[in-house]
């Protein structure tokens, strides 16, 4: 049983290390980008999770359900 073992861990072990390294450059640069953007933002400035829906979301809200009769 253990002999079964040994390609399943094997198989496991080739796909987390090439998920690694195939995805290792787009999280650094993700990284560097997300600590330039905190850098470069003042703390004055609203994030957009603090402002007010879009008016465009506004807008079709205010129009109410349309009924579908005729």
């Amino acid at each position: 049983m253990s002999r079964n073992f040994i390609p399943a861990l094997f198989a496991i072990g080739v796909g987390v290390f090439s998920g690694y390294y195939t995805f290792n450059p787009t999280f650094q640069q993700l990284q560097y980008e997300k600590s330039q953007a905190s850098k470069s933002s003042s703390p004055s400035e609203p994030s957009a999770s603090q402002k007010g829906p879009e008016p465009s979301s506004q807008a079709s809200s205010e129009q109410g359900p349309k009924s579908s009769t005729q």
